[in-house]
């Protein structure tokens, strides 16, 4: 059975990131913090976008997979 998912759930699943919704209709997410050199080198990305709440969230999660792979310095 499919769930709703509300700002309001992808806010308290990703509370580093601003999620809001386009004119165009598609879920953005943008960090709530700037990005070093090295971690947007690794493939990080400042905004993210999904035409769904299900795509924004396997974009949020690839970005925090991403982030895992690098080693504290």
């Amino acid at each position: 059975m499919p769930t709703t998912t509300t700002f309001e759930d992808l806010q308290a699943a990703f509370p580093t990131w601003t999620i809001w919704r386009s004119s165009a209709d598609r879920l953005w997410a943008t960090r709530n913090q700037r990005l070093t050199d090295v971690q947007l080198d690794h493939g990080l990305s400042h905004t993210v976008d999904g035409d769904d709440a299900e795509q924004l969230i396997a974009q949020l999660r690839h970005q925090e997979e991403l982030a895992a792979g690098l080693s504290p310095r």
